[in-house]
């Protein structure tokens, strides 16, 4: 299945600038978010919005043509 990602902050740093963040990843059947973050090597605090929502069961399946996007939060004082 196809998954399309899109990355903002330090991981966004990590695919070419042309690429604007975005990627489409090719994934099992059943995979997880989890399993996407293996995949992307992100083994970091991140937001998760899942086709515009936001996400926290990390553990949660795919489908073919989701979208998620990725967000390291900020802290401040």
């Amino acid at each position: 299945m196809q998954i399309k990602v899109v990355l903002f902050g330090m991981l966004r740093e990590r695919l070419a600038k042309e690429s604007r963040g975005r990627l489409t990843i090719e994934l099992p059947e059943g995979a997880t978010i989890h399993d996407l973050l293996e995949k992307l090597d992100a083994h970091m605090t991140l937001t998760c919005f899942l086709n515009g929502e936001n996400e926290r069961k990390f553990d949660r399946p795919l489908k073919d043509g989701d979208e998620i996007k990725f967000i390291q939060p900020i802290g401040g004082g």
